[in-house]
């Protein structure tokens, strides 16, 4: 069924645009008449208006709801902030879900808190020497997030969520992440919960991945396993990434900009293929979700594969490939 959508598009930098664009098209071969909003983000709109998510940008994806968002360019050290810290603080986008294709009929589902933690970046220097970042976690952000994490382990059919943590050292932020996301397992039976120690997890992620159903942990352990789940599946650019809260849903690549591939018609779409996947099924369009599903998954099958996972198709023509599979299966449905 075709529907009508506004959508945001922030193209970003590096690959940013390339990947938007194709991405752009895959929305429209699924939904047909996309009305898209573009706005700037990242470090090239930081060059030009002095901020890496201008406000315009902000207030278009509280009000449209719905955003696609290429990678964006952010300094290490210094005073400049990535547009995600923005994006993700401003409009409380909370959860994070990026679906690692290790096993790729049955994913990895990892989900990550996405606004605590060591991500409000409150820090302080004492003297001239000592530097301090301050860690956050609330009861009310932890019981969201687990309880978005348990809803998705029931919705998918899932049977176990694993709870990463560092609760033997850090005994109150991480001691009540884990007491909470314990505590709200309890009102799903049907669920198993494990306790999984950060470091722990890590290892498993590499020796044993398929030991892993559904992952719920803290901002920074989330960062770190999905970029080591990513490595394990292939490849970053295999890997989607949707940022939700409140009603809004905004799919990024889950990669850095890869600068390098810029204008190389290299850069692998399926990782954001996916998350537009998860948008449209969040967005409450499963047959468009489904369509996009199916496409990717005649992408498997047909080992059609882009530089980073040792093949030697071009960009271009995975997306080709993936818009004509979705419009077929948008048609059969």
């Amino acid at each position: 069924m075709r529907t009508r959508l506004t959508v945001v598009r922030i193209a970003g930098d590096g690959v940013g645009p390339e990947l938007v664009m194709a991405g752009s098209r895959l929305v429209e071969a699924v939904c047909g008449l996309v009305d898209w909003v573009d706005r700037p983000a990242g470090l090239s709109a930081f060059t030009r208006s002095g901020t890496t998510m201008p406000q315009e940008t902000l207030d278009a994806v509280r009000h449209h709801r719905l955003a696609i968002k290429g990678p964006f360019s952010t300094p290490s050290g210094g005073t400049v902030r990535s547009g995600n810290f923005y994006l993700r603080r401003e409009l409380d986008l909370f959860a994070c879900l990026r679906p690692l294709p290790i096993d790729a009929a049955r994913p990895v589902l990892l989900v990550r808190e996405n606004v605590e933690d060591l991500y409000p970046a409150a820090e302080s220097i004492v003297g001239t020497d000592t530097a301090f970042a301050v860690k956050v976690a609330t009861r009310a952000g932890c019981e969201r997030i687990a309880r978005y994490a348990f809803d998705l382990a029931v919705r998918e059919g899932r049977s176990l969520v694993s709870v990463v943590h560092k609760a033997n050292n850090l005994k109150l932020t991480e001691g009540m992440f884990l007491q909470v996301a314990e505590q709200v397992g309890r009102d799903y039976p049907q669920v198993r919960v494990e306790s999984v120690l950060a470091d722990t997890a890590c290892g498993r992620m590499v020796l044993s991945p398929d030991s892993f159903d559904v992952i719920l942990t803290s901002n920074t352990f989330g960062d770190l396993l999905s970029s080591i789940g990513a490595a394990v599946a292939g490849s970053p650019g295999a890997v989607g990434s949707l940022n939700s809260g409140h009603g809004a849903h905004v799919a990024e690549a889950a990669h850095g900009d890869a600068a390098e591939l810029v204008g190389r018609d290299q850069v692998n779409p399926l990782g954001f293929f996916e998350s537009i996947r998860l948008m449209l099924a969040a967005a409450g369009l499963p047959e468009a979700a489904r369509a996009v599903g199916q496409a990717l998954a005649t992408v498997r099958d047909q080992r059609l594969r882009t530089l980073d996972l040792g093949g030697s198709a071009r960009s271009s023509e995975v997306t080709e490939f993936v818009c004509a599979q979705a419009v077929r299966a948008a048609a059969a449905t």
